[in-house]
């Protein structure tokens, strides 16, 4: 099966806010989707100079029928303000 990617464009630009201690950073994301076998998949790719280390891909799907979220390094991550801030853009890009 061959899947089809979205190029990235400004509407694939999705702004995050990261805190790091007491400083928030406001960070530009770049999100690209794929479809998988009727569900979508979304890579939410951080730039390499973000300020808080340690993320470089989250990739959101629902394929099991739920939102799932990992990091490249497969570890889930499911809860907390950078979860929530990822699924409101994942229901924003499935609505639109």
């Amino acid at each position: 099966m061959q899947a089809a990617f979205n190029h990235m464009s400004l509407a694939d630009t999705r702004h995050i806010t990261l805190l790091e201690g007491d400083d928030a950073h406001l960070i530009k994301v770049q999100s690209h989707t794929e479809r998988v076998k009727g569900k979508l998949r979304v890579r939410f790719i951080f730039p390499k100079d973000a300020p808080v280390v340690g993320l470089d891909e989250i990739i959101a799907d629902n394929v099991e029928g739920y939102v799932r979220m990992t990091t490249t390094k497969g570890k889930p991550l499911t809860a907390g303000p950078l979860f929530d801030q990822l699924y409101v853009w994942f229901d924003y890009i499935v609505k639109h």
